[in-house]
């Protein structure tokens, strides 16, 4: 399907995205039986910042956790998942306590749905950044979608274009190296960007899961939607198919490598 995906979808999306948010806690907590409930619930998943009583945008600054209304959603949650931690699957508690969250998440839908604050400084295409800090002549990139419905890679030209752009705004600011941790560093359309400075850079895929879309991204199609085959390929193994990684590499590889591509 292409175009802008509709209200329905984004429901749906929500509504599937939050179920495999609740099973990844009931199978996080069997490997990790030392972490509690409370900490998986809000440090490795974002199902707060989906409901209603989330006063701000998608990523708001702050949380508030002694918010009366998500203790008491937190709390039913936990109660729902000591009395089915045991089961010999997840459907029971996964069903159950989504119905706690559905309400608060219901009501906030329509404005998710509007909401474009996640993207609003992105000023170069679908990169922003970081930095540099103070005695440091490297930025951190983050990697949106400003092209929905379309994919980041649809035009071969287009990431390279952002990139460079980005590289030319740092480069006034000092900078000469840019950073980024992501699941796309799993991507071979994104490695492909990239000079082998990247490869010889790249650290360990990380596998202890946070809430962020460093990791969630990649359940997120081009249009928004939920990705159905690659959430179906997590609950059959119970790893994340494309684990974040960290690499970096200088502006000046970079530059010679896409130019080397004619991009």
């Amino acid at each position: 399907m292409t175009g802008l995906k509709t209200f329905d979808e984004h429901c749906a999306y929500l509504h599937d995205i939050v179920r495999l948010k609740l099973w990844f806690i009931w199978q996080w907590l069997r490997e990790y039986p030392e972490e509690t409930f409370q900490q998986v619930l809000s440090e490795r998943v974002d199902i707060y910042r989906k409901l209603d009583l989330n006063p701000d945008g998608m990523n708001p600054l702050e949380i508030d956790w002694d918010n009366p209304r998500w203790r008491r959603l937190s709390a039913e949650a936990e109660r729902l998942y000591l009395i089915h931690h045991a089961d010999i699957d997840s459907l029971r508690f996964e069903t159950q306590a989504f119905e706690v969250f559905r309400p608060e998440l219901d009501a906030r839908a329509y404005r998710d749905f509007t909401d474009r604050s996640a993207l609003a400084d992105y000023e170069y295409g679908s990169i922003r950044f970081d930095g540099p800090v103070e005695g440091s002549v490297r930025i951190f990139i983050h990697i949106g979608n400003t092209v929905v419905p379309l994919s980041i890679f649809h035009d071969p030209a287009y990431l390279p274009g952002c990139l460079r752009e980005t590289m030319r705004r740092a480069e006034a600011l000092g900078a000469r190296e840019l950073e980024t941790r992501t699941w796309l560093n799993a991507n071979l359309r994104w490695l492909m960007l990239f000079p082998a400075e990247w490869q010889a850079h790249m650290g360990a895929p990380e596998t202890q899961v946070r809430w962020h879309y460093g990791f969630w991204g990649q359940f997120i199609t081009a249009r928004g939607t939920f990705n159905a085959d690659r959430a179906r390929q997590f609950r059959e193994t119970g790893v994340m198919p494309l684990l974040p990684r960290f690499s970096w590499c200088t502006f000046e590889a970079l530059k010679a490598h896409l130019d080397r591509m004619q991009i």
